[in-house]
């Protein structure tokens, strides 16, 4: 009797060999780089047994309150543009001390950086207490909380008094704002960020900003440039931290506009 034909082809992944099907993969194995392992990193940036680098989906929710916890921690720092414009602290005072007290938290924040950074014990440590918080370029970066401070530092020294506030509001607010908008219902993206995060952190720039002027402390056109550019810098792909690049982008905009209104 006649036994029926197949003429599919048989794929290369299933040939026989000894009588055995084995799948077969032809993609290169990379040779695992030694300075990523030292660093406790992956090639693509991120933590060694994470869920990225075993190529596991990360859950949605499980992500969404690591940036929840985050940024909670971001929000916080409110307290310096705010006190910045109300002191109600017997110190620090004037410019001079605001400077003694940021250059010293800088000076902090970096060292515990770079130990984390360059002991593998230590930055194991951080990893596994604070999770997710950690985001995967922060392995072998300063924390974003450092960059934060670097930024307030700088604007405290380069502008009055109401544009430093202004402008580390719109950094504190805005980008947390923008982030956890844009982690849970963010859909629209441009240049790797949501649309509806960007409006989220425009939202609360620009409530930072109505509350700067009308409490007197700025003019209506030097905050809303303000609140105006630090959403843009938000969302530009600009190579520099956002706590950096929004803090110095707005209120260079906003001491522009304020010489421009003289």
């Amino acid at each position: 009797m006649t036994e029926p034909r197949d003429d599919r082809a048989v794929s290369d992944s299933a040939a026989p060999v000894g009588g055995v099907t084995e799948p077969r993969d032809d993609r290169a194995v990379p040779a695992p780089d030694p300075a990523a392992q030292a660093a406790g990193v992956t090639e693509a940036g991120t933590p060694l047994g994470s869920a990225a680098d075993a190529g596991i989906a990360p859950d949605r929710g499980k992500i969404l309150r690591a940036e929840l916890r985050r940024k909670a921690i971001h929000l916080a720092f409110v307290v310096v543009p705010i006190t910045l414009i109300h002191p109600w602290l017997p110190w620090p005072q004037t410019r001079g001390e605001w400077t003694v007290l940021l250059v010293l938290l800088v000076l902090v924040a970096v060292s515990l950086d770079l130990i984390r950074i360059h002991e593998h014990r230590i930055g194991t440590f951080f990893r596994n207490f604070f999770g997710q918080m950690i985001r995967d370029h922060e392995a072998t970066q300063l924390l974003g909380s450092t960059y934060l401070l670097i930024a307030t530092l700088l604007a405290v020294d380069l502008f009055p008094r109401p544009i430093a506030a202004a402008a580390v509001g719109f950094t504190v607010l805005g980008d947390a704002l923008a982030a956890l908008v844009g982690r849970a219902s963010g859909r629209t993206r441009f240049f790797g960020k949501s649309l509806e995060g960007t409006l989220g952190g425009l939202a609360a720039c620009i409530a930072w900003a109505s509350y700067l002027a009308a409490g007197g402390h700025l003019s209506w056109e030097v905050a809303i440039t303000g609140a105006l550019v630090a959403s843009l810098v938000e969302l530009l792909p600009i190579p520099l931290d956002d706590n950096l690049g929004i803090t110095l982008f707005s209120g260079y905009a906003m001491k522009l506009m304020m010489g421009l209104l003289a």
